[in-house]
């Protein structure tokens, strides 16, 4: 087990909780802290006093984004347990899937992933090819076959090799979440340092709640008044304060099972909020709103955001802000996306026929 990161600095969660960093596996994969950006130019063309952007797209030169936070952890623990083979499950072009492929495979993980249908787009073409370069292997499935147990068993019959090591979908659990735990403590010592004023609202994509569950339970440890403003990705039935509330108290639980020294913190669903509007059509459904204020955040900070997370997260903050008439409070945008490089061209070996239909309408 690690609890330093390259260089030999010290986690900030393992610094705050040091028996966390003997009883949890971790590893290092990013390079922290992801700096924060000023958002000027965006900021004024909107009328907004304070704009800043947590610049999770920076967490890797070559495969970064909000996924590698729980991936230092998650793997980690594939590690512990000997896995040679990961299994997840996610949609055609989940960033969780590429992004634990790429990782996997330098720890000599092969990866395979029940994938269920989404929407062709750019970012879905990449995420493949890098998965496939990758040596990930994808199933098509349905929602009834997404069953963990059922996938379990299935892709345990599907294979001959040992070593097999389940991850859940999104890589949310509450070991993933210490990542963004984590995050939150980074976050504090940037406040600290005169980076940026503690954020009166921070927003940031509710796809599988690992993001959100992390950083709720962070920012209450960090002592930070911050409000959490989750903007619904994926599935408004699934996207809701309740279960956001019940992922963070269940990483709090585990975070006092392994550390007594860790706060009983009051995770309560009244303290957080949920932006339903920014949605569209459904998950990966890309909306006219969302993709105008992408390429205005491009032009204005040279920052690339994506149609299905982070374009509707920034909708949804716009939406938010203008509502409550809040341009003159300090925000906080939690930028995840990260564009992984595809391969210049399709595998030498062409693609498995589940695959090819989302090479043939791109947007």
């Amino acid at each position: 087990m690690l609890s330093r990161q390259p260089g030999g600095a010290e986690l900030p969660l393992f610094e705050a909780f040091p028996k966390l960093a003997e009883q949890v596996s971790w590893m290092p994969l990013g390079d922290w802290p992801t700096p924060i950006t000023e958002a000027r130019r965006f900021a004024a063309l909107h009328g907004l006093s304070s704009f800043h952007v947590k610049r999770e797209d920076l967490s890797h030169a070559a495969c970064g984004g909000n996924k590698v936070r729980g991936l230092e952890f998650l793997l980690a623990r594939a590690r512990q347990r000997g896995a040679t083979a990961l299994i997840t499950i996610g949609a055609a072009g989940s960033h969780h899937v590429c992004k634990s492929a790429w990782h996997g495979r330098a720890l000599g993980m092969k990866t395979t992933a029940l994938i269920v249908d989404q929407p062709p787009a750019d970012y879905v073409r990449h995420n493949l090819l890098a998965g496939l370069a990758a040596g990930a292997s994808y199933i098509p499935a349905n929602y009834l076959t997404l069953a963990p147990k059922f996938a379990w068993r299935f892709l345990r019959g599907s294979r001959s090799d040992g070593g097999l090591h389940y991850i859940p979908p999104g890589g949310t659990s509450p070991l993933a979440c210490l990542g963004h735990v984590n995050a939150a403590l980074e976050l504090r010592r940037q406040i600290d340092a005169g980076v940026m004023p503690e954020p009166d609202y921070l927003f940031a994509a509710m796809g599988s709640l690992g993001t959100v569950a992390g950083l709720a339970v962070g920012c209450k440890l960090a002592g930070l008044r911050t409000r959490l403003v989750g903007v619904v990705v994926s599935y408004r039935w699934y996207c809701t304060r309740g279960r956001w509330a019940r992922m963070a108290r269940r990483t709090l639980r585990m975070m006092r099972h392994h550390d007594a020294g860790v706060p009983d913190v009051e995770i309560a669903a009244r303290e957080l909020t949920v932006i339903g509007s920014a949605l569209g059509d459904g998950y990966a459904h890309f909306t006219e709103a969302g993709m105008t204020l992408a390429r205005e955040f491009h032009a204005c900070q040279q920052i690339q955001l994506d149609g299905t997370y982070t374009a509707k997260t920034l909708d949804g903050a716009m939406q938010f802000i203008r509502q409550h008439s809040l341009e003159g409070k300090a925000h906080l945008f939690w930028q995840s996306f990260h564009d992984t490089p595809a391969p210049p061209q399709v595998p030498a070996n062409g693609l498995p026929p589940a695959l090819r239909a989302y090479f043939s309408d791109c947007d």
